[in-house]
Order: C-alpha cells, then structure tokens, then sequence
C-alpha cells in the first residue's frame, strides 16, 4: 500500500483553545497508521514550540511534553516560518525541538509536495 503523505499546518497559539492539541493528536494517529506525516508551524502556530511554557496559571495541560514523541511516531518533518519567527521576536534558540526554518518560497513548495493538507 502506498504511504499518503500528509501535511499539518500549525497557525493557533497552543493553549486559549484545544485546536493545537487536537491536531497533534491527529498527526500522531495518522503517523501510526503509516502515513508520512510532516508539520509545519506558522503565526501563532510557532509558539506551540517555545521552551519554557508555563501553564499552571491557565489551568491547562501543557502541550511541550507531547512534541517530544514526535521522533517515536515517525514524524518526517517539523518545519517553521522564518517569517513567523521573525514578527514574534523569536528565533531558533528558542524553540523546544530543532527543526527547518523556511521562508515563504520554501513553504509553497513543501505544501505542494503533500497528498493531504489539514490547516489549523
């Protein structure tokens, strides 16, 4: 059977709502049953991975713990928005995972490069 590949594009911000945990949990289910699963995280999205996240005030399950497996579920690839970055006075240091930072041109060629494209 041929692997569908399967693109989740992180644009909300990881806590205010479930939508950022609910993708990831769908990109990890998609993940096991062997879809070739890749993220990326743009606006608000890139702030699902920066480090240090404190969440007991807000009463809500922090998300950084989860990111973590995404090697164990055969993720292919974690991009981000240089752009993105850049207007959130955030770089790469900042970042709980290592990942590729891509620019605008770099992004419309790896959305077209997938089967299945799931926008949050």
């Amino acid at each position: 059977m041929e692997q569908k590949t399967c693109l989740f594009i992180n644009r909300r911000s990881p806590y205010g709502s479930t939508h950022a945990s609910e993708a990831l949990d769908m990109a990890f289910a998609l993940s096991a049953f062997e879809h070739r699963v890749s993220l990326i995280f743009m606006d608000d999205g890139v702030l699902q991975l920066m480090r240090d996240q404190q969440t007991e005030t807000i009463g809500m399950k922090n998300m950084s713990p989860s990111f973590k497996a995404w090697e164990d579920y055969e993720i292919q690839h974690l991009y981000v928005e240089q752009a993105s970055l850049e207007t959130r006075g955030m770089q790469a240091s900042d970042l709980l995972l290592d990942v590729e930072i891509i620019d605008s041109q770099q992004l419309a060629k790896v959305i077209q490069s997938h089967q299945f494209i799931f926008n949050n």
